[in-house]
Order: structure tokens, then C-alpha cells, then sequence
């Protein structure tokens, strides 16, 4: 079993846009994957297909979290999913490499 794709997440509705992107973040819908909240997405090809999804930590007033580098600080979330997502590879925040 192997990483299927790789997702560095989009924040900026601009390039939210296109239609890979759109099916990404339908496919996530359907496996209740809170895409939007998170950091980096990593897929899993194994016999339960397995999403991680690195969620971006919150202050009280709904801002993100940085470290000293200004790097968000993250935590994990695992989820199982139903299926492979429609998309295969690396999506960076600002193209892409899909296969």
C-alpha cells in the first residue's frame, strides 16, 4: 500500500476554482472531510482507503496558530474514506502535478 496523492490545501477561494480542485474537495465532502480547515492531506491506497489530514490549529479568536518561524501549528486527523479520490499525485497551493 502506498500514498495515493498528496494535497498541500488552498486557502485562496481563487484557486479553489478549478475543476480537479472542485473534485477534490466534492470527493471530501462525501467522506466528511473537512478539507478547508486543514494544512496538508495525505491518501493512503490501502484496502480501507485512509485520508490524514494535517488541521490547522485556532486561537480564541479564529486565527491561526504559527510558531516562532511562522509556520502554522498543525495536529492530525485520520479518516476513512469510502474511496480513491478522483485526482492522483501531488497538488501544490499553487499548481499542480497531478498524474
Amino acid at each position: 500500500m502506498s500514498l495515493y496523492l498528496t494535497v498541500e490545501v488552498r486557502h485562496d477561494p481563487v484557486h479553489m476554482t478549478s475543476p480537479p480542485y472542485k473534485m477534490l474537495m466534492n470527493w471530501c465532502s462525501t467522506n466528511s472531510i473537512p478539507l478547508v480547515t486543514g494544512w496538508m492531506m495525505y491518501v493512503h491506497n490501502e484496502p480501507q482507503v485512509r485520508a490524514v489530514l494535517t488541521v490547522i490549529d485556532l486561537d480564541e479568536q479564529g486565527e491561526w496558530v504559527r510558531d516562532g518561524d511562522g509556520v502554522p501549528v498543525t495536529h492530525e486527523v485520520t479518516y476513512m474514506c469510502a474511496s480513491l479520490p478522483p485526482l492522483q499525485g501531488f497538488v501544490s497551493r499553487g499548481s499542480s502535478t497531478l498524474v
